[in-house]
């Protein structure tokens, strides 16, 4: 991050000055608990390892079923506690803690994302935290058609659990005024499975404010309420831009809720079996779906193409990682791509990095139907602060808007808003009134935008007292670098202004509908009408095996 914290009235101290990352204690009076699962899914007939670390005197667990409702499903108690160390760098290495209980998964558990609430108690006093996992049906596709992928490789990424993430380390050196710099020196490349969640990313409290924010006063200085409030109470500040509580959880309701039967899987199944969507027709993503492995993606792109059905409510594709140790690590040297060790494998799908960087050239638009890096920022701090938080709608008569009463020129969830905090776009030009594709990066010629909005990739400091500058021009001045070679003024121009998009678009026999933003959840979440209508559409249309016309 870059952080220009001058003002006219002086400097301003912020949560970025002290930002700091959940660890184990090292105080042993100190009453806490930790526990991690040892993969991110299972299927029924297979047991689950629950690894724990504890100052307890005893310790239990249970496990909670998470959809439509919440179910308590498992319950075990009465283990003696035991705190275990953690290595030097504990985010590459993972815990390395022994298993402290088991659990065989009965034929009858539904599939769905399950919680484990740890539970420490000593001397009269007890204190939680969560677990988590995905169940895989018993015969996926068997009972429904329909599977959601859980964004887990996105959720290590923001996992800053024992001293760092995809985007901070506590060993991060002094600031630079060089952008570049800060970005390279400023992440954790290596994330490993073994370890715990940080708070918040499995369950925060109902109500905590969001990324995407109301238009900002005029005058107002900019920033992060949603950072303010996590680190105000006790969470991590990461779990606010990734996670089941705030993004995957609230598609899974919606859809148990809506009587769809998702059968859920997570990102790691794809690399595990890549058969795992064989049994599907219809597959959806939602949330915050930033980074896939090739392997997944390729997973996807095959179900597509033999004619499968692709939703993706969801925003902010950018990144393909790696994954190693058997599939215990995540692998992604994102700013600093020149230090993977992979960088000059000719097989492209081995290296880390975005996807549209010149040194990958995968562009995500040919999968999920548009790109992270012409989209991305609205109505978070200084980020088009004031953009309409919805979807300006031109291709109003298309099946996906049938019934939802909107008009050309109309601004879809503008009170959610929808269109925030993160989004993808599309290179476009307009026609007579309409979006087209350029297709200068990637999209194909026959993609339809549907509805297309202004966004940002650089930060504005309108020098109000106050202000906290949180991304200024970093990611700005890292994708000038990785789509065109070099960081100058003018590729900075190709890039500062994109868009968020929907779009519709075939794939060899498949179709893919792309809600391009990372609240299409949260709209789902709050019963926005018009996007749950939309949602209806794609999801019977796909579900019923009906191709566009």
């Amino acid at each position: 991050m870059t952080v220009d914290r001058g003002t006219a009235e002086g400097q301003w101290s912020t949560w970025l000055e002290s930002l700091s990352c959940e660890k184990q204690t090292v105080d042993p009076s100190k009453l806490e608990i930790w526990g991690y699962t040892g993969r991110p899914s299972y299927g029924p007939g297979e047991t689950i390892q629950l690894h724990v670390s504890t100052t307890a005197a005893t310790w239990g667990f249970q496990i909670w079923r998470d959809g439509a409702d919440f179910e308590m499903v498992h319950e075990q108690s009465g283990f003696v506690g035991e705190l275990h160390p953690v290595g030097d760098d504990v985010v590459a290495t993972g815990c390395g803690w022994p298993v402290g209980a088991t659990v065989d998964i009965p034929s009858d558990w539904c599939t769905g994302g399950h919680i484990v609430v740890f539970t420490g108690e000593r001397d009269g006093q007890t204190v939680s935290q969560d677990g988590f996992f995905v169940l895989r049906a018993e015969a996926p596709g068997q009972k429904s058609k329909l599977a959601l992928i859980v964004a887990t490789y996105s959720w290590q990424e923001y996992n800053d659990w024992g001293g760092g993430c995809g985007y901070f380390s506590e060993d991060f050196p002094d600031q630079s005024d060089d952008p570049l710099l800060v970005r390279e020196q400023s992440f954790k490349p290596r994330l490993s499975f073994h370890r715990p969640w940080s708070r918040g990313m499995v369950r925060c409290p109902v109500g905590a404010p969001r990324l995407a924010q109301p238009p900002l006063a005029v005058g107002a200085a900019v920033g992060v309420p949603a950072a303010d409030w996590s680190i105000s109470n006790g969470y991590s500040v990461w779990t606010i831009a990734s996670g089941w509580a705030r993004y995957d959880g609230l598609t899974a309701r919606w859809l148990e809720s809506n009587n769809y039967s998702p059968e859920l899987l997570s990102q790691w199944d794809l690399d595990h079996n890549p058969k795992v969507l064989d049994g599907y027709d219809v597959v959806v993503t939602t949330g915050h779906d930033e980074y896939w492995t090739a392997a997944g993606r390729t997973v996807l792109d095959s179900f597509i193409e033999r004619g499968g059905r692709y939703a993706r409510l969801a925003g902010n594709i950018v990144w393909q990682v790696r994954m190693e140790d058997d599939l215990g690590t995540q692998v992604c040297h994102k700013y600093a791509s020149h230090a993977d060790p992979e960088r000059h494998n000719p097989d492209t799908d081995v290296r880390t990095g975005a996807f549209e960087a010149h040194y990958i050239n995968n562009p995500p638009v040919t999968t999920y139907g548009a790109n992270g890096l012409r989209g991305v920022y609205s109505r978070m701090a200084g980020l088009s602060p004031r953009g309409v938080g919805g979807f300006i709608v031109y291709r109003q008569n298309h099946w996906a808007f049938e019934g939802a009463d909107l008009y050309y020129g109309d601004v879809l969830g503008g009170s959610v808003p929808l269109v925030g905090f993160e989004t993808d776009g599309i290179s476009y030009t307009f026609r007579q009134g309409l979006p087209f594709p350029v297709g200068d990066d990637g999209a194909p010629d026959d993609i339809e935008i549907l509805a297309i909005t202004p966004v940002t990739l650089e930060e504005e400091d309108h020098g109000h007292a106050g202000n906290l500058v949180s991304i200024g021009d970093g990611d700005l001045a890292f994708a000038a670098e990785a789509l065109f070679g070099s960081d100058t003024a003018q590729h900075r121009d190709q890039l500062r202004y994109g868009s968020a998009v929907i779009t519709s678009m075939r794939k060899g026999d498949g179709e893919v509908f792309c809600g391009g933003t990372t609240e299409w959840c949260h709209a789902l979440a709050t019963g926005e009408s018009q996007v749950e209508t939309i949602t209806h559409n794609v999801l019977q249309r796909f579900l019923g095996g009906e191709h566009a016309s």
